[in-house]
């Protein structure tokens, strides 16, 4: 390797300048690693898995319910209590990204879990007697398990081993299964003292209460990390569910909640998650290296 440098010198005469004597130097022994125009030095795909967790939040945009008030016509004593961001979902998926110059696109199909918990309360009391009082409430986990494809736009502040970025992209989901956990606990004082009960759970299929489609925005914050040739990247992402995720004819289908006096809300999605992923080279240098194009 030396010979070889020293022959590059003895032919064409010691380059002017420290730098340029060690660009000639670096040239020589390590042919091909010195940076480059070449526009195939500047793309690279990138193919790997990711997974992670998520919170959901739902947004109500008209709300319904199956009672009536005889003498109370403010309908916002039936309104049900979202829980926002609690209920912890999963993801799990690829992740097939094409860098060029600092810019990437990337599409990043998964299968996707939301949960979200919403609760009511209702009170009976005897007109005549107010010791006589139930409390009862009713909570509503539900389970939405979506086939994801969203497609995501990145940008690389850097292209150094540590890489923070940042995403901004849309996405569109199919609905694979949706489940429902009706819980009733109440408190009764009519019995003449403070019993608390909790009634068997409820779970039924809800996959008709929903529509099969979601499409959104989404944007969010990155850092990756080169360890060798595999990439191991970090991404929090924000998604903002744009369509009404309810099924509208189907909104009293199920006798069992209807008679719990449950009827869905008109909903929009948002959510929250942080994935991780591991992410492998599909192009090389032209050179003994093995060495990934970055």
């Amino acid at each position: 390797m030396l010979s070889t440098a020293a022959t590059a010198w003895a032919e064409h005469g010691p380059p002017r300048g420290p730098k340029a004597r060690r660009k000639a130097f670096f040239t020589q022994c390590y042919p091909g690693e010195e940076k480059s125009n070449d526009p195939f030095e500047k793309a690279q795909w990138w193919i790997g898995f990711k997974s992670g967790a998520s919170l959901t939040q739902a947004v109500p945009d008209e709300r319904y319910t199956p009672f009536s008030s005889t003498d109370n016509p403010d309908l916002t004593y039936y309104h049900k209590e979202y829980v926002d961001f609690k209920d912890w979902g999963a993801e799990a998926g690829l992740e097939i990204t094409f860098f060029y110059g600092g810019f990437s696109a990337s599409f990043q199909p998964a299968y996707r879990r939301h949960r979200f918990t919403y609760t009511n309360d209702y009170q009976w009391f005897d007109t005549e007697n107010d010791q006589n009082t139930l409390l009862l409430r009713y909570t509503q986990d539900h389970k939405l398990d979506y086939l994801e494809f969203p497609l995501l736009f990145k940008y690389d502040f850097t292209r150094t081993a540590f890489r923070p970025s940042v995403f901004l992209g849309g996405y569109i989901s199919t609905l694979i299964e949706a489940q429902k956990t009706l819980t009733i606990n109440g408190t009764d004082f009519a019995s003449g003292a403070q019993n608390e009960f909790v009634n068997e759970e409820i779970i039924v299929g809800a996959r008709d209460l929903f529509i099969k489609s979601q499409v959104g925005l989404m944007g969010g914050i990155g850092l990756s990390y080169n360890v060798g040739n595999v990439r191991l990247a970090l991404q929090g992402l924000y998604r903002y569910g744009l369509n009404n995720i309810t099924d509208v004819k189907n909104r009293y289908v199920n006798n069992r909640l209807a008679g719990a006096g449950d009827a869905l809300d008109d909903l929009k999605l948002r959510n929250i998650s942080v994935t991780l992923s591991c992410l492998f080279p599909m192009r090389f240098l032209r050179t003994g290296s093995f060495r990934a194009v970055d």
